[in-house]
């Protein structure tokens, strides 16, 4: 399988943040607990990744919906 994602996905966040798994990225962009549509057009993704305890995984694709740009944990979503 093919990952689509941006040079600033590759380059800042997977090193910035190496404990991020791209596989965990792309589970929740295929299945999310929540979708939301940014000013932008890129699009945020949540889910859970057991890893990360009971904080949720922020990803952010670009507006085609499969392209990773952003990837981050957010203590501040709410189930």
């Amino acid at each position: 399988m093919d990952i689509k994602s941006t040079a600033y996905f590759r380059n800042e966040v997977l090193r910035k943040r190496s404990y991020i798994k791209i596989d965990w990225c792309t589970k929740i962009v295929d299945n999310p607990v929540k979708t939301e549509k940014q000013p932008d057009g890129r699009i945020r993704h949540w889910g859970f990744v057991p890893e990360l305890g009971i904080r949720a995984l922020r990803v952010v694709t670009l507006s085609d919906g499969v392209t990773l740009h952003n990837a981050f944990p957010d203590r501040d979503f709410k189930r």
